[in-house]
């Protein structure tokens, strides 16, 4: 009997730990569901973001509030976005509205994704959240990679003439785009994406840019250009020596030169490019005349030298001093 009754007592403990373990975990999700709660996008979210769709819907943020869910005040919402892992310590305001959703454009995701630090062409992860002044929701950290911008020239004095764009190189470092070419007698323009929508040219002649600004003259010979679309800048300067790099690891293989950007007060040449698993040269006006190899593959420019081997496939920033005989290659 006693026995029974020692069973008996230790089942009703049991249940009694059962239930109160019970009421724990369904407070607890009441507690994690109250308030604000995203719901979309997740954490699976990943896209590439195209610089031809900027228009196009990315995602919809979608989120509840069990404290006005059928009062039907106005609350105003705000959504946040962060680089993610810094706890939201410095963010931005993607939105603010009054409705439980939000519709993003690809165009909205790369602004923010590039205002937060987010590299073009690089996958990066930012953490969006909602926030209202009862609190802050739960957060989901979403994977994106912006689009470069493909600014280039076109116009009469341009390789296309007026059917397509001659693309530019973009520049990290200095955050602007490039481009040395031979040109004829004309008249070229900027243009974004190879299309009208964003165009640039040069309403005073002032080597400033405007938007849908008047055609910018140029005679015949070979110049680098370099832009500055945040300033609305650009410079165009003659380049008296054309030099150019050559070789199965350059885009165009040992067919033609890739001329590169002159820069008249160091008096050195640059490049920037993505280059294959080969080799190139350093050559002068597009002849073997004069040309530039490395004999010890130790940055000097030797005469006539030998091919100058890449190793590992990549973007890289190429820089020539013709006078010091010297170069540099740098990984992007």
């Amino acid at each position: 009997m006693k026995n029974t009754l020692k069973l008996l007592i230790a089942f009703i403990s049991i249940m009694t730990i059962s239930s109160c373990a019970d009421d724990i975990e369904h407070t607890a999700a009441i507690t994690k569901s109250s308030g604000i709660t995203l719901l979309a996008p997740t954490s699976s979210f990943n896209l590439v973001l195209d610089g031809a769709k900027l228009n196009d819907l990315a995602t919809t943020f979608v989120w509840n509030d069990t404290d006005n869910s059928t009062n039907g005040t106005s609350v105003s919402y705000t959504i946040e976005a962060a680089k993610s892992g810094t706890n939201f310590a410095a963010p931005i305001v993607l939105a603010v509205t009054t409705s439980l959703f939000k519709d993003f454009t690809v165009g909205n995701l790369d602004t923010a994704a590039k205002s937060l630090g987010l590299a073009p062409l690089v996958e990066g992860s930012i953490d969006v959240r909602i926030k209202s002044s009862a609190g802050n929701s739960n957060y989901f950290t979403l994977k994106v990679t912006p689009y470069q911008p493909n600014w280039g020239i076109i116009g009469s004095a341009t390789p296309f003439a007026w059917d397509n764009s001659t693309d530019m190189i973009y520049n990290p470092l200095t955050d602007t785009y490039s481009i040395s070419l031979g040109l004829t007698t004309g008249e070229f323009k900027f243009r974004l994406d190879n299309a009208w929508t964003t165009n640039y040219g040069d309403d005073g002649k002032n080597l400033s840019l405007e938007p849908g600004g008047t055609n910018i003259p140029v005679t015949a010979g070979n110049y680098t250009i370099v832009a500055n679309f945040n300033t609305k800048t650009y410079t165009i300067t003659p380049i008296v020596n054309a030099w150019g790099i050559i070789g199965d690891a350059t885009p165009t293989a040992w067919d033609s030169d890739t001329l590169m950007d002159y820069n008249p007060t160091t008096q050195k040449y640059s490049l920037i490019l993505k280059m294959k698993v080969g080799t190139f040269k350093f050559r002068l006006d597009h002849g073997w005349v004069s040309n530039y190899g490395d004999n010890g593959n130790n940055l000097s420019l030797d005469s006539g030298g030998d091919n100058i081997p890449i190793t590992a496939a990549g973007t890289y920033l190429i820089t020539a001093d013709f006078i010091g005989l010297t170069y540099t290659m740098t990984k992007l």
